[in-house]
């Protein structure tokens, strides 16, 4: 296996031209694959020092974040911590400190685990990610990237370049819950964001996701329809309790069975809206 390390794009795109080519960043997860030996480059093209890779920066029309960017990187952006919290409150719980030191977010996409945490809230702010390659570069939404465990949109020969979040309203509640079998690093068996937007008790816009509950990491545009204009109130959370139920589909493994991944998935969909009912205040 050979290495090498590119400091420019104009050296990725080379490199990538190559046979057997695989990009490396941080190695959180090719790294464990290469030992298990699923993966066998003949090239490891690291990534690491492309400047280009590693900008977080605000713009009139969003944020866009390089591929490359540490996810501690990430979190230590004012930006993210101000305009896009659900982002930071979810990073927060990816891996440890080590690990969000060394990971990208990039490469936690790239890796597209159904269990990945950067995806729910990514998914919740309609982000698209910008795919390069030779000569070429096309942006897809979040959810068209991911095809199955492991399975991304990437073609030959392209890469992640960045990932863009539009410019989000102001007044967005969020919601983080991941369950898992210890409190700390841990691969969630379920969970679930959200982003939810009230006036009195009326919803006037919401987005929910899920992770370890289907294929690839899911908005739940089911429940988001449903309550999405009306109250929130008793009978509306448990119809989006049982609309959560049926949206989601999720597979026995050895962390946890089908049904109790469904089970909690729809209790924290109802946990979550009712509390943002909660936190509404009432009319004297």
């Amino acid at each position: 296996m050979d290495y090498v390390r590119v400091g420019s794009l104009a050296e990725l795109g080379n490199a990538l031209g190559r046979d057997g080519a695989t990009l490396i960043a941080g190695g959180t997860d090719l790294m464990v694959k290469m030992r298990a030996g699923s993966v066998r480059p003949r090239l490891l093209v690291d990534i690491s020092r492309v400047d280009e890779l590693r900008e977080v920066s605000m713009h009139p029309s969003g944020l866009t974040i390089g591929s490359a960017a540490l996810v501690a990187e990430v979190l230590a952006s004012p930006t993210v911590s101000t305009n896009y919290p659900l982002l930071a409150t979810v990073l927060r719980s990816l891996g440890s400190t080590q690990i969000r030191n060394r990971a990208t977010l990039g490469g936690n996409l790239a890796n597209a685990s159904p269990a990945a945490d950067s995806p729910l809230a990514l998914l919740a702010y309609d982000a698209r990610v910008t795919l390069a390659g030779a000569g070429t570069e096309r942006t897809l939404p979040l959810h068209e990237f991911f095809l199955g465990p492991g399975r991304t949109a990437l073609r030959r020969g392209e890469y992640i370049r960045s990932i863009d979040l539009p410019t989000p309203r102001t007044d967005w509640d969020v919601f983080f819950h991941k369950v898992g079998r210890r409190r700390a690093l841990t691969i969630a068996i379920t969970s679930v964001a959200g982003l939810i937007a009230l006036r009195g008790r009326a919803v006037v816009d919401v987005r929910v996701t899920a992770g370890s509950v289907a294929p690839t990491p899911i908005r739940l545009r089911a429940v988001e329809d449903l309550v999405r204009r009306r109250e929130l109130d008793g009978e509306q959370i448990a119809a989006a309790h049982a609309t959560a139920l049926r949206e989601v589909s999720p597979i026995d493994d050895v962390r946890a069975t089908a049904l109790y991944r469904r089970t909690v998935t729809a209790d924290l969909v109802a946990r979550f809206l009712h509390e943002a009912s909660e936190s509404t205040p009432t009319s004297p």
